[in-house]
């Protein structure tokens, strides 16, 4: 019998590896990326107080683009950038949540650099 391998256990495993690593804090928060087949969410947390200081989705209200797509992801980078400018995070530490750094999370990295954020 042929097993099939769990890609999402894979994915857990690889995130985990990588929280093992890196951390928010208040000056430099994490910005957290999960993806699903037809939306794209996105996160800025601070690990240290247990808080999230901003968030964007491709589930928001207003938001006409499709999220299962780079350009929709390009445009919630965008907005989370806009959401952290207005709390007043400029710098922050990229969780890729374990997931390839192509397409629609590379998309979502680089509109989130052009909305203001470093990293």
């Amino acid at each position: 019998m042929v097993t099939k391998a769990d890609k999402n256990k894979a994915r857990l495993k690889r995130h985990l590896r990588v929280r093992g690593k890196i951390s928010g804090t208040a000056e430099c928060p994490r910005l957290n990326v999960f993806r699903s087949s037809k939306h794209i969410y996105a996160q800025i947390i601070d690990d240290v107080a247990g808080k999230t200081l901003a968030a964007a989705s491709s589930m928001d209200k207003g938001f006409e683009l499709n999220g299962g797509n780079a350009e929709g992801a390009a445009a919630v980078g965008k907005a989370v950038a806009e959401a952290a400018v207005k709390a007043g995070i400029t710098e922050v530490v990229f969780d890729r949540g374990g997931y390839v750094y192509h397409g629609r999370i590379k998309a979502l990295a680089e509109g989130a650099r052009e909305g203001g954020l470093k990293f």
